[in-house]
């Protein structure tokens, strides 16, 4: 439920406020105390399905704070907080208006002091090396000449300058995901900035920051984030702090420098030995293809010679041949030059041959469309006389029948007349009727019924004094 935020400095002459506004606004204004606060446990509730309920004490006065955190949230933490730990917690503290108890909601609980951070690292680390999270069969190589890189680091600082710097020029494609990478409240910015990569089309995955304490490590140091890393889709390539700060997830990750100079120098690396060694390379094809063109400049010069003498052989064996090709052919259009004569003249008598039976045809068919048009000329004649014959009889037939029908009109238009019961009662005769139904007979009425009588000019109602 939504309440409404009052200001408590301009409540004077308002209307009195609810309880539950009331709290909410008191809500408002904690929200801005946000704090990192180090106490002990001195109790906690892990049994909620939802929910972790602790309390801490004050290390030097007599002080208490209740605290909540989501499960899900303690578990990222990758902490098991027990009684008695010193711990640093952030959190926003709430009023809970359901029960009116001030508490503090965390978001990130983590151990305090040297000895205890220590402690946490020990036990993570022996766990996680019992599940082979550090073997090195399950390492993964990078790429021989990667190009798309992925960089996971805060955007300000020299770190992120540093990697840049000494990165090659050689058209690496990268793409970056700012974040914090600074104690424990970096953990859950950190799984998202991996949760982003991991849609991304990269090849290699980097991730940078400069050293530090153990506590400012601490968020490389988490379970949540060490298996993240171990489970990227790609190779990663860390460089945590420096050679003394080695984190859990520098030991999970595929290759691990030092440095982010160092991180840009494993990448280089390959690219590096590709580029030194194109000119051996370049010297070597150099030196084999001078070898190979002295080898064949001696190979062709003595075979120049062999070549010119089975060139003029071969020219003089050409040229008999084509003389004698020449010959032949020359007699063979000798021939079909005098094959063309004949066919033109037998195609000349063809044609005169077929002009002549045109002109017959063409006579023929003339005669035969003058007579077809004499015979159906005729033939129309005949049948517009036939046509005029019939349309005479049908319209003859027609006025028969007109004259017929009208006649039935006249006789049945009398019939109806004479059968007109108002012809009737003109003649003085009247109707009587009972419930609208005629009275044909005496049985038909009783004594005291209601009877309608018409006649032609009007009606009029009667009441039975007796039937005889």
């Amino acid at each position: 439920m939504a309440g409404k935020i009052y200001n408590f400095e301009e409540t004077l002459g308002e209307p009195t406020l609810s309880v539950f506004e009331f709290i909410a606004g008191v809500n408002s204004t904690l929200g801005r105390h946000r704090g990192r606060i180090e106490g002990e446990v001195t109790s906690i509730k892990k049994d909620h399905p939802t929910t972790v309920f602790y309390t801490i004490k004050d290390l030097q006065h007599e002080a208490v704070c209740e605290c909540l955190i989501w499960q899900s949230t303690y578990k990222t933490n990758g902490i098991n907080v027990q009684v008695g730990d010193k711990v640093i917690v952030t959190g926003v503290p709430e009023i809970f208006p359901r029960t009116g108890k001030f508490s503090l909601k965390t978001q990130t609980i983590e151990y305090a002091g040297e000895g205890a951070l220590k402690k946490s690292y020990d036990e993570l680390k022996l766990k996680l090396l019992k599940e082979g999270l550090f073997d090195a069969g399950r390492k993964r190589t990078l790429p021989d000449y990667p190009k798309r890189i992925g960089v996971i680091t805060s955007r300000s600082g020299v770190v992120i300058q540093d990697f840049n710097s000494n990165l090659g020029r050689y058209g690496f494609l990268t793409t970056m995901v700012d974040c914090r990478v600074e104690g424990k409240d970096a953990i859950h910015e950190i799984l998202a900035a991996l949760q982003t990569m991991a849609k991304q089309d990269i090849e290699v995955l980097v991730i940078i920051r400069g050293g530090g304490s153990r506590e400012s490590l601490q968020a490389f140091n988490t379970e949540s984030v060490v298996r993240a890393v171990a489970g990227f889709k790609c190779p990663v390539l860390t460089g945590i702090g420096h050679d003394v700060d080695v984190t859990l997830a520098e030991l999970v990750a595929d290759v691990g420098a030092s440095t982010p100079t160092g991180v840009a120098e494993v990448l280089n690396e390959t690219w590096d030995t590709l580029t030194s060694s194109l000119g051996i390379a370049e010297g070597r094809i150099m030196n084999s293809y001078q070898r190979r063109l002295m080898a064949t400049a001696r190979h062709l010069e003595s075979r120049s010679g062999w070549i010119l003498r089975t060139y003029e052989q071969v020219l003089r064996v050409t040229t008999k041949r084509l003389a004698e090709t020449t010959r032949s052919t020359q007699a063979f259009y000798r021939e079909i030059e005098k094959t063309i004569t004949i066919a033109n003249t037998t195609f000349q008598l063809l044609v005169g041959t077929m002009k002549t039976q045109m002109r017959a045809l063409s006579t023929h068919l003339e005669r035969v469309e003058t007579f077809l048009l004499k015979q159906l000329l005729a033939s129309i004649a005949s049948t517009n006389r036939g046509l005029m014959s019939e349309a005479s009889k049908v319209a003859t037939q027609q006025r028969r029948l007109l004259k017929n029908a009208n006649q039935s009109l006249t006789n049945l238009e009398h019939q109806i007349k004479l059968s007109d019961p108002a012809r009737t009662l003109k003649l003085g005769y009247s109707l009587s009727y009972v419930q609208g139904k005629v009275l044909r007979s005496v049985v038909d009425v009783a004594v005291r019924q209601t009877v309608e009588t018409r006649l032609a000019d009007g009606s009029f109602i009667s009441e039975v004094k007796q039937v005889l």
